[in-house]
């Protein structure tokens, strides 16, 4: 009984993980048209790949995003890095 438990602790963990690294994903996104910059250009501002930052809008990255590349990115769009962590209600989902 304990290892289910855990076990679903664990995917409700992943899932969030995953939901946040999708809204960092999303903010990104927006603030990039916002300022109307295609991911190519961005990735040129932050000095990565227009892959990756595509993977990072669609919250495809593997693991995680390093505070680097989000502090650059955010940078390059002209926020604080702490717009990127403004998350809409994730429990209603």
């Amino acid at each position: 009984m304990c290892d289910n438990f855990r076990g679903k602790c664990g995917e409700v963990m992943d899932l969030t993980y995953r939901e946040q690294l999708r809204q960092i994903g999303l903010n990104i996104n927006y603030y990039r048209r916002y300022r109307q910059l295609t991911q190519l250009q961005l990735a040129e501002h932050v000095s990565i790949s227009a892959c990756y930052v595509s993977q990072i809008e669609r919250g495809l990255v593997k693991k995680a995003v390093s505070l680097p590349v989000l502090m650059a990115i955010a940078k390059a769009l002209h926020i604080e890095v702490s717009a990127l962590f403004q998350f809409k209600n994730l429990e209603n989902k």
